[in-house]
Parts: C-alpha cells; sequence; structure tokens
C-alpha cells in the first residue's frame, strides 16, 4: 500500500476499533439487569432463581423478627419501589403497602405483579400463598413472562431457568402427596390460618377455625372458640398444634403449655423465608418438622 495511504488505514483501525466499544457499551447497557422490587422475601427469591443474571431483585420484608401485618414502610422503601421495573406483591390486603408505594402515575410505573391475583383468590380465603405449591408455579410462570416482556432477547434463557425451578419442586410435591397418603384426615390446630394451604395440601383435617380468623382478623376469639381450643389440646384430640413464630403472645405461649403438657408436638411455622436459604429448602424443612410432629415426635 502506498505510504500516503498509511495514515487513512489507521484512521479507519481506530474508527473500527471505536465503533466496537460503543457497540459493546450499548449492549452491556441493553443487558442491564432488570430492576425488581419484592414486598417479601419468599417472592424475592423465587424471582431470583426464574430471573438468574437478567434481574437486580431487592426484598423489603426480609427480618424474620418482624410482624408483617405491623409493618410499615420507610421512604427508602418507596424509592427502592420507584426505580424497579418489576414489583411484586402478595397481595389480598397482605402487603397494601407496597400497592401505595407504586401507585404513581407517568410512564415510568413499573409492572405488577399480584399473587393474590395470579392465585384467583377471593374475599375471606388465606393469603399465605407460598404454602400452595400450585400458586408458587404460577408466580414463577407470570414473572418469566413479565421479564420477557422487558428483555425478549433473553426470553429463551427465562424459560430455562423457569422450567428448572419447577423442576425442583417436584420433590416437594412428592413429599406432600406422601404426608397426603399417610396422614390424610389427621386432626391438627393451629393459632391463625398461616399454614392453612399446606394443612389443606397434606390433607389434614384443621380444627378450630374459628380462633384462627379471629387472630387473623385482629379480633378476640370469642369464649366459646377459646374454651373448644383449649378442651381440643387438653383432652388430645389434634395430633399437633400449628403456631406462627413471628407472632407469638400470651394467648400463642397459653396453647402451648396446655399442647406442652398433654403431649402434643409444636410446630412453628413462619411467614419470612430465613435470611440465605432458598424457598425449596425452607418448604422441605418445613414438611420434614411436619411429618416428625404428626408421628409424635419433637419437631
Amino acid at each position: 500500500m502506498p505510504a500516503c495511504l498509511a495514515p487513512f488505514r489507521r484512521a479507519g483501525s481506530f474508527c473500527a476499533i471505536l465503533l466496537a466499544l460503543l457497540a459493546g457499551g450499548a449492549g452491556a447497557a441493553r443487558a442491564q439487569p432488570v430492576a425488581v422490587v419484592a414486598a417479601e422475601a419468599v417472592w424475592g427469591d423465587i424471582a431470583r432463581q426464574v430471573g438468574g443474571p437478567d434481574v437486580a431483585v431487592g426484598s423489603i420484608l426480609t427480618n424474620p423478627a418482624t410482624d408483617p401485618h405491623l409493618f410499615e414502610a420507610s421512604p427508602s422503601d418507596g424509592r427502592r419501589v420507584g426505580a424497579a421495573r418489576i414489583v411484586i406483591a402478595n397481595g389480598a390486603g397482605y402487603d397494601g403497602w407496597i400497592d401505595r408505594l407504586a401507585a404513581g402515575d407517568g410512564p415510568a410505573r413499573p409492572v405488577m405483579l399480584n399473587v393474590a391475583r395470579l392465585a384467583g383468590w377471593r374475599d375471606g380465603e388465606n393469603v399465605h400463598f407460598w404454602y400452595d405449591l400450585a400458586d408458587v408455579r404460577a408466580f414463577a410462570t407470570a414473572f418469566a413472562a413479565a421479564c420477557a416482556e422487558i428483555v425478549p432477547a433473553h426470553r429463551a434463557a427465562l424459560q430455562a431457568r423457569l422450567a428448572l425451578f419447577l423442576g425442583t419442586l417436584a420433590p416437594l410435591q412428592a413429599r406432600i402427596d406422601a404426608l397426603r397418603a399417610r396422614y390424610g384426615g389427621t386432626p391438627v390446630a393451629a393459632s391463625e390460618p398461616i399454614f392453612g394451604l399446606m394443612a389443606q395440601g397434606t390433607g389434614l383435617a384443621m380444627r378450630d377455625e374459628g380462633f384462627q380468623h379471629a387472630v387473623m382478623n385482629d379480633t378476640d376469639p370469642a369464649p366459646s372458640e377459646v374454651a373448644g381450643f383449649e378442651e381440643d389440646l387438653t383432652r388430645r384430640r389434634v395430633r399437633v398444634l400449628i403456631v406462627n413464630a413471628q407472632t407469638a403472645g400470651p394467648a400463642t405461649d397459653r396453647l402451648e403449655t396446655l399442647a406442652g403438657e398433654a403431649g402434643i408436638p409444636v410446630l412453628q411455622v413462619a411467614e419470612c423465608l430465613p435470611p440465605g436459604m432458598r424457598y425449596q429448602d425452607w418448604i422441605a424443612g418445613t414438611l420434614d418438622r411436619l411429618a416428625r410432629a404428626l408421628a409424635g415426635k419433637a419437631a
């Protein structure tokens, strides 16, 4: 090549490199993970498993010591929700505060995924949807679809991770089915209906539901409901007492005392995924403790 053309060749090479860098930068910008905020850690964990590197998930309720029914959102929570592309709510009045945080107008309003709506929830039904694998499957599927709408080029990867996640639920379903086959119809009692959906899945016969719903609605159970519950414990009419570990109080303590005196195992369950634990492992551990309690062993 003539020497006079060499500068143009070098300039062309420089431009090609610059264009490649700019294209890479644009690709990196397009590859920025989708910002997701979940009201509860359990939904955030499932979103993280399904979304993988395509999402950046933050959860607001992450402390197992927090009573979700008494939680009040902070201004920083509002800013996190305002910056999200997808916001996940349990719904059914369980976390109405996140609906208010996401209710702003304008083009930046996030996509709202409401688990209660996905579950076909009706007024008065149980709201602890993470204890029902069908509701978990419905949420995971809807979340993958919502992400694919935002990053359509990654639809195949999202579907692959969704299939992987759904596959990990199969062993849990098998354990639920085995418990149902062995203990279906076994009478149990609970201080409140937190575990109701899993109790239904395992075929347990839940007693004293009037007491539970009164507690859930922050009202005092009728004296007859209290007396009936206590008699079920003292007369050993139930195999297991289920209590919410996050809402303990004098009434729950008394029920646990009566159960202990009657030799009835107490199963403590929670509303918040423990930090650093996957949803599947959390539910598997709970099912293990339920099996021990139904067998008459300490849960």
